[in-house]
């Protein structure tokens, strides 16, 4: 059995926060694989396990966090937004843009 846990604080901009955790028992079900000859099927079968409730403990934080009434909070946790460099821009050039000398 192991336990996975996500917990998310997140400032509301006014001197406070809100925070969501959520936590999980995985109980990965060994048995099926005694069969196995390899031990690596059963690291696997764990590894899977708790990835896959690390993913769901995530989902469910950012979800609850995402029905805040701060709005500030609701922002906070949206994904960042990709900005593309200029076209015909090189890498070395859209950094130096930036550059104060």
């Amino acid at each position: 059995m192991a336990s996975v846990t996500f917990k998310k604080t997140v400032s509301d901009g006014n001197y406070g926060s809100e925070v969501a955790e959520v936590s999980l028992e995985v109980d990965v079900d060994v048995d099926m694989l005694e069969d196995s000859p390899n031990f690596s099927d059963i690291d696997k079968a764990i590894e899977d396990a708790i990835a896959t409730s690390l993913a769901t403990v995530r989902r469910l934080v950012h979800e609850e966090l995402s029905r805040s009434p701060s709005a500030n909070v609701r922002r906070a946790i949206e994904p960042a937004k990709f900005v593309p460099a200029p076209v015909g821009a090189t890498a070395d050039e859209a950094d130096d843009e930036d550059l104060p000398y």
